[in-house]
């Protein structure tokens, strides 16, 4: 077969692929040949190699790729027609990626085309799933995100979803703050839960050290990593072995791994363990439309969050601010008959030091009484409302407890040089929030004009 002119008869990048037939498996794959488009490719930076050989082996261009071996034999020895819209790391740019077998075979060589165009600009037409009914539970699975109060339940069914559709044993989403290697499960399932333990508890620094090592394993594979059986896994052992014994441990022997970004914004990563690997295709595609849809839904749903905590944050203590502090008033304004103390306290001689040694000694002194209060309170609500002033809410507490509690700040405060003036009131009805807190302000400053006396 004239592998050249085939090739040529394209508009798009195409080329000729040869998989070795090795029993049920596949050995060596080659890049046969390719019209010009395709071999002017390989002058970017995403190829090792930029002169192209005839017959060469891919590998001898591009890092080895789990998923384009996959498809390349799925094509070539299975004849399947397969179709892939991805974002690979090392082209920058989505790829929309045809693999069509050839109804030819030379002894235990195997063919098909591969078919691909580059476009730095996404579109969502291309990520349509030729399978209906898997189309249909990722949609309704990932709608129920957009019409809720509250997103990590429905999230938390997004994922008991997704775990069904691929038939798989276990599906976590990770959050992965890439500036302070914090790690957080943001939803899980798994088909049981034998000795009642989350994947919160598996967190460690060796875990981190894993979760590092997933971004390049991603980027050479384009856009996920998908491992169905012992070949996969071995490739898994050759990039971190660390990680292959600790899947190997826990019986993992399948899994596919995706990143999840908002936009060009990494989030973290969704990955499942132990799926029908009859199904990889389908739950690939399935994939590719559940991480995109679900990257934007969490990428939004972090961005409010992060809004809503800017705004009711002060910026200097990381207390609570006036705003969160009406909002809160309200909320106990509405649950009457709970017993409420409320406590205002205000930094005595601030002024002085701020006069005296400028503003960055009194930023500090701020901050150490932030960081007192946060010490003797550490499981209440503690605002900051002004310059110097601050304000703590007890739900369900006496008298007794709130003083204790006063007379151990103010030996906390006075080791840390910080010196406070106090009022408290207490009403076993919260209806009474506002009077409570003009009461605890006049008290206050009784108590600061006590401290100028002396």
């Amino acid at each position: 077969m004239d592998f050249k002119s085939l090739c040529s008869a394209f508009r798009q990048s195409t080329c000729v692929v040869s998989v070795q037939k090795v029993g049920d498996g596949y050995g060596e794959i080659r890049i046969v040949d390719g019209n010009q488009s395709y071999l002017d490719s390989y002058k970017t930076e995403a190829y090792k190699n930029h002169n192209f050989i005839p017959n060469s082996l891919y590998t001898d261009y591009l890092v080895k790729n789990l998923n384009f071996e996959d498809y390349s034999f799925r094509s070539a020895v299975k004849k399947e027609l397969l179709h892939s819209y991805a974002y690979p790391e090392f082209f920058k740019a989505w790829m929309h990626m045809m693999f069509i077998p050839l109804d030819y075979e030379q002894d235990d060589l195997c063919y098909c085309l591969y078919i691909m165009e580059i476009n730095p600009i996404f579109n969502p037409e291309l990520l349509a799933n030729p399978n209906e009914d898997i189309n249909s539970r990722v949609l309704n699975a990932t709608i129920q995100m957009t019409n809720t109060t509250d997103f990590k339940a429905s999230l938390r069914n997004v994922t008991r979803e997704i775990r069904k559709i691929c038939n798989a044993y276990f599906c976590c989403i990770l959050l992965v703050d890439e500036e302070t290697d914090d790690l957080s499960v943001l939803a899980e399932d798994r088909e049981y839960y034998p000795d009642n333990r989350r994947m919160g508890d598996f967190i460690d620094d060796e875990f981190r050290q894993v979760v590092k090592s997933w971004g390049n394993l991603i980027a050479s594979n384009g856009n996920c990593v998908i491992i169905q059986d012992e070949k996969g896994m071995e490739y898994i052992k050759e990039h971190n072995e660390r990680w292959y014994y600790s899947l190997k441990q826990n019986d993992v022997d399948s899994l596919v791994l995706f990143k999840l970004k908002s936009g060009s914004t990494p989030l973290g990563y969704m990955w499942i363990s132990n799926f029908k690997t009859d199904d990889t295709t389908k739950i690939k595609e399935a994939l590719e439309i559940t991480t995109f849809i679900l990257g934007t839904e969490i990428g939004n749903h972090l961005l409010l969050d992060r809004l809503e905590r800017l705004s009711s944050t002060d910026m200097l203590t990381g207390l609570y601010n006036r705003n969160k502090l009406n909002a809160y008033m309200n909320e106990i304004a509405e649950s009457p008959n709970v017993p409420t103390c409320l406590i205002f306290l205000d930094i005595n001689g601030l002024k002085r030091v701020n006069d005296k040694e400028g503003h960055i000694s009194g930023d500090h002194l701020i901050k150490r009484a932030a960081n007192t209060l946060i010490r003797v309170y550490p499981e209440n609500d503690i605002f900051r409302v002004g310059g110097d002033e601050f304000v703590i809410i007890l739900r369900n507490v006496e008298e007794k407890a709130v003083v204790e509690s006063i007379e151990k700040l103010q030996k906390k405060a006075k080791r840390n040089d910080v010196s406070f003036a106090i009022g408290y009131s207490m009403t076993n009805n919260s209806k009474d929030i506002e009077k409570l807190l003009k009461d605890a302000d006049s008290k206050m400053y009784e108590d600061k004009r006590k401290f100028y006396r002396q």
